[in-house]
């Protein structure tokens, strides 16, 4: 093809430039949006919803439907370096593109470097095809100028991106104090009223410094993570990675307990204090608040970004920090000396004053469980984990002193029993004082920090009752053929779970053609199967008896199929990835044509019914809690024994004495032991088994002091002793199951970034080991003695085996993986073989996310690697 041609053949065949470009369009959009949802703050445990979500873009993309997250152009904007490698370098398909945008967007030429980059608008040759193409300059595409509210849109882009590109420490910093702004300090002079201010402060400066060195506990182990670094794992994985199984489920049932509490704090917090600032029942407040929860868990409008983060934790700091100023001009020396402690000057022990003075102190501290969203923006940029450390430190240290200015300018402005007995928050008597500018100012608080704290929390509980009450998905998927993978596997944390893989071969006889692939117990078996319509998993279970032990049902429904793509509708219970072309290669992908539309929206109309029926009656279950939350609050309030405090109180001492205080300590344990990396700050003081040892034994003590002095309600003592039990039984049986065992980890890692470059390192109990290493290529052997090698080209690499020195190390970790941007990390495929002993087990990494963990009873370790 020359310059002059206006067609080629080559473009006549496969369609003209406007028709190609939509439908590059079309693919652009998907992908940015798919970024964008990713790049949100994700309020979830487990990788659940990340799962439903790519399956959701994919079902969209094989019915050629617009993506559920639809993107601005502000988005395609900041997001352009990720989708032009989409775009193929002829000069009038690019033209074409452009001319396709300035359809659908407007936009200004100042507005979009980054688009103009990606399409080449600014050379000449873009230039003469779209002339030549629409018979006008391409400077017609661009907007003279913009409406106030596209401008307005513009602007606010631009700030949430400089927030976003805000320095790794002080992103870590604000992100802290963002996500862990609690709700309680609204309740904290209320529930120390009897105690005194300065007591309270100095509590609060002990109890603080405590939570600085846990915070940091769940920074580093964090850090230590590949995980959480390379990928996009959560908590919940994170937890089961080191504490196996047991730890895992009690962080779900902690978490859980914590969450629903919250929930019911914030639903009477707000129902409260929105009744005595409108004289609206509380009741009826709490009934419009679930409705309107309602309707945006339904509509899926919640948009946890970084920048709204930020933002809105901006505005909650400032409010409360002007607060504390117009009470300290009220402040009273009688009240800030005011002291009433036990045993001081013959007061008595009074289990009442420190029921609220403690739980609340301690849910003022319920940070940990999202310092892995603090670290999946901020590793990326400080893989160190450096910034993540100290930016979690200098958060929790700056939470403090906002929370002692706090106890010090309200509890001094207000006298201990005018705040003693509050069933809401301290900004009713703080108006009563100060004046009515705090109702104004104390709405639009409650209102934005509840507010918040109702909507993290409640999409929070959503997300953990669809964990504990999983449905069959059955998303449509369009499969290339021999380019993308469906991987399966049963919803459990278990390390010999099977795991099945789904790929498209072709046509048979007319007849679409599958491979299956089961990897089970150390061995891999490859099938194929022809599924002309409809084929079920149960068919193999007579061939593979091992299956009836998990839950592996799976229906695959053919829906079209071709010589080069397949769109099937599969039903399942596990959990579906899909690995391949279809990502990686996506500009040679194409939607369905209309006609196939049409035709596949007749065949399954009875279809879309039962899933909408499946889908109506999941949502049900999992809005139960939220159902379960709302009824008790209105039981509360229209029994008149509604108390925001007291709920935080109980919170506190249940969920967070596990959450923010034994957990932490157990994870840094378990890291320094199993982590693959070293970060590149590390608390000293931390290595001191003492100060371990006394953390964990103070929030035990807690838990133990609650049950057995504190709480009067039987079933309140009940449920402290029977977690302060658990907790103690789960530490022991998490040691006897090697939770705190050494492990070897030999991973391999391929930066696309850096032009291929692979890199094999290889850790033992957090430390760079040493191993005898055999590298096969075309050419012959190399020998290496090195705990990291560095391949130039992992292409020319045909075998790799490693002779690894085992010594106290219990289990063995591999994991191969591709980074190709900081947002996405990919597994490597590679075939591992393993003899440890008289055992030999095989292993296909692309079924198992390029991760397995396994067992090692002996000492001598030959570990293999084949690449494909």
């Amino acid at each position: 093809m020359t310059d002059d041609e206006l067609i080629s053949r080559e473009e006549v065949l496969a369609g003209l430039p406007a028709r190609r470009a939509n439908t590059l369009l079309f693919l652009i959009e998907s992908r940015t949006a798919q970024i964008v949802a990713r790049s949100r703050v994700e309020f979830s445990l487990t990788e659940q919803a990340t799962h439903e979500r790519d399956m959701a873009f994919l079902e969209a993309f094989a019915l050629g439907n617009a993506p559920p997250l639809h993107p601005t152009i502000q988005h395609l904007e900041r997001h352009a370096d990720n989708w032009a490698s989409l775009i193929p370098s002829n000069p009038r398909l690019k033209a074409a593109i452009a001319h396709a945008l300035s359809q659908k967007y407007t936009f200004t030429y100042n507005l979009v470097p980054n688009i103009r980059a990606a399409l080449g608008l600014d050379e000449k040759a873009i230039q003469v095809a779209y002339s030549r193409l629409y018979r006008t300059q391409l400077a017609k595409i661009f907007a003279p100028k913009l409406s106030l509210i596209e401008q307005l849109r513009w602007t606010l882009s631009a700030i949430a991106q400089k927030l976003e590109s805000l320095p790794p420490f002080w992103l870590a910093s604000l992100l802290t104090i963002a996500l862990g702004l609690p709700q309680a300090f609204l309740a904290l002079p209320i529930a120390v009223a009897n105690i005194g201010p300065l007591p309270t402060v100095a509590f609060l400066i002990i109890i603080g410094i405590i939570n600085i060195f846990t915070m940091v506990c769940m920074a580093e182990a964090i850090g230590r993570s590949g995980d959480f670094r390379y990928g996009n794992a959560f908590i919940k994985q994170l937890v089961s990675n080191y504490l196996g199984n047991i730890g895992s489920s009690i962080l779900s049932v902690a978490v859980g307990i914590r969450v629903f509490l919250i929930a019911l704090a914030c639903y009477i917090g707000l129902s409260v204090t929105m009744a005595n600032f409108t004289q609206i029942s509380a009741a009826l407040w709490a009934a419009v608040l679930f409705c309107v929860g309602l309707y945006l868990l339904t509509r899926k409008s919640l948009n946890f970004t970084v920048a709204v983060m930020l933002f809105l934790a901006g505005i909650n700091v400032s409010l409360l920090l002007f607060l504390s100023l117009l009470a300290l001009r009220h402040i009273e020396i009688d009240n800030l000396l005011y002291i009433n402690l036990p045993f001081l000057k013959g007061e008595t022990f009074q289990p009442l004053m420190l029921q609220q003075f403690l739980g609340v102190s301690l849910m003022l501290y319920f940070g940990h469980i999202y310092v892995g969203e603090c670290a999946k923006l901020v590793l990326p940029r400080d893989p160190s984990a450096s910034s993540l450390i100290w930016g979690t430190a200098m958060g929790t240290a700056v939470l403090t002193v906002l929370f002692c200015l706090w106890v010090i300018a309200v509890n001094g402005a207000i006298s201990p029993q005018l705040l003693f007995g509050q069933s809401g928050t301290a900004l009713e008597p703080l108006a009563v004082q100060v004046g009515p500018i705090v109702k104004v100012l104390g709405a639009i608080l409650v209102t934005l920090l509840l507010g918040m704290a109702w909507l993290r929390s409640s999409s929070l509980l959503l997300n953990l009752a669809r964990e504990w009450f999983p449905t069959q998905p059955r998303p449509v998927l369009m499969l290339p053929r021999q380019k993308g993978t469906v991987i399966l596997h049963p919803r459990s944390n278990s390390s010999d779970i099977p795991y099945i893989g789904l790929t498209y071969l072709g046509m048979e006889v007319n007849e679409p053609k599958f491979r299956l692939d089961i990897q089970f117990r150390g061995n891999i078996h490859h099938l194929e199967i022809v599924a002309a319509q409809r084929w079920e998993m149960k068919e193999l279970i007579k061939q593979f008896p091992e299956l009836r032990k998990w839950d592996t049902s799976l229906t695959l429904e053919v829906r079209s199929a071709d010589l080069d793509a397949a769109c099937i509708r599969i039903t399942s219970t596990m959990v579906l990835v899909y690995e391949g072309g279809l990502k990686a290669d996506i500009s040679n992908a194409t939607p369905l044509e209309n006609s196939q539309l049409s035709k596949l929206n007749i065949k399954t109309n009875t279809q879309r019914l039962w899933t909408n029926l499946l889908s109506q009656r999941r949502f049900l279950l999992s809005i139960s809690p939220l159902v379960l939350v709302f009824l008790l609050t209105e039981w509360l309030c229209l029994a008149g024994t509604q108390s925001f405090s007291n709920i935080l109180a109980f919170a506190g001492v249940l969920g967070n004495t596990i959450v923010g205080g034994i957990f932490p300590v157990l994870m840094l344990i378990s890291s320094r032991r199993k982590g693959e990396l070293i970060p590149g700050v590390v608390f000293r003081l931390l290595n001191h088994p003492i100060l371990i040892v006394g953390i964990y034994s103070l929030f035990l003590s807690i838990l133990l002091i609650h049950g057995l002095f504190i709480w009067e309600n039987p079933l309140a003592r009940l449920f402290a002793l029977g977690i302060a039990v658990l907790s103690l039984l789960a530490t022991f049986v998490m040691k006897r199951y090697g939770a705190f065992a050494s492990r070897v980890v030999v991973e391999l890692r391929e930066e696309q970034q850096l032009g291929g470059r692979s890199i094999f390192k290889i850790t033992a109990g957090g430390r760079p080991q040493m191993a005898e290493i055999r590298l096969g290529y075309v050419e012959g052997e190399q020998y290496h003695q090195a705990s990291t090698v560095e391949i130039p080209s992992l292409e020319s690499l045909k075998y790799a085996i490693f002779h690894l020195p085992i010594k106290r190390e219990k289990e063995l970790r591999v994991w191969t993986h591709r980074n190709n941007s900081q947002l996405e990390s990919k597994s490597l495929p590679a075939f591992v073989e393993l003899e440890n002993g008289n055992k030999k087990m095989q292993f296909d990494l692309k079924l198992s996310s390029g991760r397995v963990l396994l067992p090692i009873t002996n000492n001598d370790c030959l570990l293999k690697f084949t690449f494909p």
